[in-house]
């Protein structure tokens, strides 16, 4: 068998289990009807990262743990204005606004602070060719956390899509299952940043979903489609990138498109 044909475990387990949590984040934004918050919090991701890496250039604190808290603080100010009744859209572009703004600053400030320590490019392309066991570790890690936070309660988050209102006038503490895929969704974007880059994130969290939703004609069919769609797509991409030296997480967004074009034929 050709050199380019043998795929190491390591990229196989984070490309795998990376498109697990993400297929599975789809599908419940897809039914939450929150599209636009999860498209918009791969900006604190990278936001979160970049703070991170001024915090360990300057006070030396391990970067995982800062860069996760930041995430955290950033998207709790999410999880906060939707608790008060906000717009989930007007929520979201006071975010963006936010983080895009600190981005800029905080990327201008390392370029020119720190210019040969840290490569910044590595968060914005993503490549998990160069994933070590401890970023195994680290996205399993990851994986557990999210399934923890948001496989058990998949039948609340469909019905809150479905309709908000009564699922609240009924007793259900909503605030607090919106807390729990907040946290959800900064834990996976920051945790899996390195592996498929901040581009390809926004590919990911959105495509499966939305595609699963074209075709299933349940919720729980839906979430089965949308982790289906995000594992295939994802390991054919990592097989595909190693055969012709393409960037994997490039070639996973395009074959995520791809399947998402063919549902449109299909359903059509």
């Amino acid at each position: 068998m050709p050199y380019e044909l043998l795929m190491d475990p390591r990229w196989v387990a984070v490309v795998g289990l990376a498109s697990m949590v993400y297929g599975l984040l789809s599908s419940i934004v897809t039914a939450r009807r929150l599209l636009f918050l999860a498209g918009a919090l791969p900006h604190s991701a990278l936001l979160s990262a970049l703070l991170a890496i001024i915090t360990v250039n300057t006070i030396n604190c391990p970067f995982e743990l800062c860069s996760l808290l930041f995430s955290l603080i950033l998207v709790s100010i999410v999880s906060i204005l939707l608790s008060r009744g906000s717009n989930p859209d007007h929520a979201t572009a006071i975010f963006v606004s936010l983080s895009v703004s600190l981005t800029t600053i905080a990327l201008y400030y390392i370029l020119t602070a720190f210019p040969m320590e840290t490569s910044v490019w590595a968060f914005i392309i993503g490549d998990p060719l160069l994933a070590t066991w401890r970023d195994v570790y680290s996205t399993l890690a990851v994986s557990i956390i999210v399934i923890t936070l948001t496989v058990p309660f998949l039948r609340e988050h469909i019905l809150i899509g479905v309709d908000r209102d009564f699922v609240r006038l009924s007793g259900v503490k909503v605030s607090i299952y919106d807390a729990m895929l907040t946290a959800s969704l900064a834990i996976a974007t920051v945790g899996l940043l390195k592996v498929v880059g901040f581009v390809v994130e926004h590919v990911m969290i959105l495509l499966p979903g939305i595609t699963a939703a074209s075709l299933a004609k349940s919720g729980k069919v839906a979430v089965i489609i949308g982790l289906s769609i995000s594992l295939a797509g994802g390991l054919s991409g990592l097989l595909l990138s190693v055969i012709t030296g393409l960037a994997p997480s490039g070639v996973i967004g395009i074959i995520m498109l791809i399947f998402y074009l063919l549902a449109l034929l299909r359903r059509r």
